[in-house]
């Protein structure tokens, strides 16, 4: 149950505005988050781990 909790917190897709998911697996997490661009309809996101 605790390994279940643990690969629900460390979620490494983004769902963007228009759908599309965005994988963030190598990025380095940030306090005030990280910026997502997507390359399908150009919107920046900020995403928080």
């Amino acid at each position: 149950m605790k390994a279940l909790r643990l690969a629900l917190c460390m979620e490494n897709v983004v769902k963007c505005e228009c759908g599309a998911s965005i994988d963030i697996a190598g990025a380095q997490p940030r306090k005030d988050g990280t910026k997502v661009w997507c390359r399908v309809c150009g919107t920046i996101t900020v995403h928080h781990r």
